[in-house]
């Protein structure tokens, strides 16, 4: 019996050693696979959990890219209806230069025609640059802004949504408590006594005009009227003894200074406009001259109504979303702008379209009222600039700052993903050492035991042949 239980234990300890030899091989094939792969886990049995983490890390890893990429072409988008803006803004810019140049009095039938034909030139590049297209969408000719039905056009002038806040239709309701009015002064003195000199000043600006002794109101009106478009100020004779000045817009912002600097020259009436004011939606708003600028909640727009506009005026329903971004991998997280409609037809305000200035329409440059065409010009560079700033601040606020954030975001999570994915190779490869070194005094402690065993089984059988 002794004999049998001295090669049991013999055997225990070869089991032990295989066993720590097995052990010791698992460990260098698994660390020498971390080498190889350069990750912690390589499959679920690893780590389960943390398998299942690193999976859900990797999804929103994913995720972030492709929002990323959604804002980079929304970025190339904005960017590219910013171009257009600006171009419509330095082209409108060029038509006023003509404008001016006809509207000094001193050109020819012959050089008014040329003018009027470099204008048409500049109106149908504006058309052009207005029906700029990304990836086959135009981007300012209205078809990247909101839908407007119900609109009555002699009430509403001009209407541009900035933005709408809710995804159902919005109805707008406007009622006109206080009409607009322009600035006036009357002139009662007839014929001047003495040569006068008058400095006058308007919304536009300012200009001296030098009248001669006995100059009749048609003259000092005639006057007036050739620097109406230096002061923004127009005169109407109403009589041999009355003129009455008027600003050409509407709005406490519109004002007439008339003063002499020479001689006398007296007014009455306190030059001043005033701004419209109606209710939104049931909320008050105070207008500049005719143009409100609104914000309901449910949606933010400017609209420039008729001057002669009053009480409740017709419902308008703002519907759509325009342009629709999305900015986070949040699917309800979006962003939108509706980009303005800045094509000839749409520019402009209460003196008129810029489409009115082309050749044979109401305010040609070279057969009308080069100041009206002035400040049609004007009212529509208002118009495009605004939009330029509304390009501008939401590509700046919100498409960098959802940019900024999606890389802050993708750091983050590479850095969470990688700290539970990536070996350290230092550590890893220390570890690997310490294994092999184990794997091998594993296989030296066996090969020693084997020698042992194979000697005292020499001896056992020895014994026995010998009793």
């Amino acid at each position: 019996m002794s004999r049998i239980g001295a090669l049991n234990n013999l055997s225990s300890v070869s089991l032990q050693l295989l066993h720590g030899l097995s052990a010791a091989t698992r460990g260098v094939d698994e660390t020498t696979l971390r080498l190889s792969t350069l990750r912690k886990i390589n499959q679920s049995s690893d780590d389960p959990s943390g398998m299942a983490i690193a999976s859900r890390l990797q999804t929103e890893l994913s995720s972030v890219a492709a929002v990323s990429s959604n804002v980079v072409r929304a970025k190339s988008l904005i960017s590219t209806a910013d171009t257009a803006a600006a171009d419509i803004v330095e082209k409108l810019g060029e038509a006023r230069k003509l404008a001016l140049e006809v509207a000094g009095g001193t050109l020819s039938s012959a050089d008014k025609l040329s003018k009027q034909t470099a204008l048409d030139d500049l109106l149908d590049g504006i058309d052009r640059a207005a029906q700029t297209e990304y990836d086959s969408q135009r981007l300012l000719d209205g078809t990247s802004g909101f839908q407007l039905s119900g609109l009555n056009a002699a009430q509403f002038l001009d209407v541009d949504v900035i933005s709408k806040q809710v995804t159902s239709d919005v109805t707008v309701n406007v009622n006109v408590t206080t009409t607009a009015l322009q600035g006036t002064k009357d002139y009662s003195g007839g014929v001047l006594g003495g040569a006068t000199t008058l400095e006058v000043t308007g919304a536009n600006g300012t200009a001296v005009l030098e009248l001669e002794s006995g100059a009749t109101t048609q003259e000092i009106t005639d006057a007036f009227n050739s620097v109406s478009y230096l002061t923004g100020v127009t005169a109407t004779r109403v009589d041999a003894t009355d003129i009455d000045f008027t600003t050409v817009d509407y709005g406490s912002a519109a004002t007439i200074s008339i003063t002499a600097t020479t001689g006398t020259f007296t007014t009455t009436g306190t030059g001043t406009g005033r701004d419209a004011v109606a209710t939104v939606n049931g909320r008050s708003f105070t207008a500049n001259g005719t143009a409100f600028s609104v914000a309901t909640g449910q949606v933010s727009l400017q609209f420039d109504i008729a001057a002669a506009a009053s009480g409740a005026l017709t419902a308008f329903t703002v519907s759509g979303n325009g342009l629709e971004f999305q900015v986070s991998p949040n699917v309800y997280d979006t962003a939108r702008i509706g980009l303005a409609n800045l094509t000839t037809a749409s520019l402009g305000g209460t003196a008129g379209k810029v489409s009115s200035l082309r050749s044979g329409q109401t305010n040609a440059i070279d057969t009308g009222d080069a100041t009206t065409a002035i400040q049609v010009i004007d009212q529509a560079l208002s118009e495009a600039r605004a939009a330029q700033v509304r390009i501008g601040s939401f590509s700046k606020y919100t498409l960098d700052s959802a940019a900024n954030l999606l890389d802050k975001q993708e750091e983050q999570l590479s850095a969470a993903h990688s700290d539970l994915m990536d070996v350290n190779v230092a550590e890893e490869s220390a570890r690997l050492t310490a294994r092999q070194l184990q794997q091998q005094s594993a296989i030296q402690a066996l090969q020693i035991f084997q020698l042992g065993s194979d000697n005292m089984l020499g001896m056992l059988q020895a014994i026995a042949l010998r009793s």
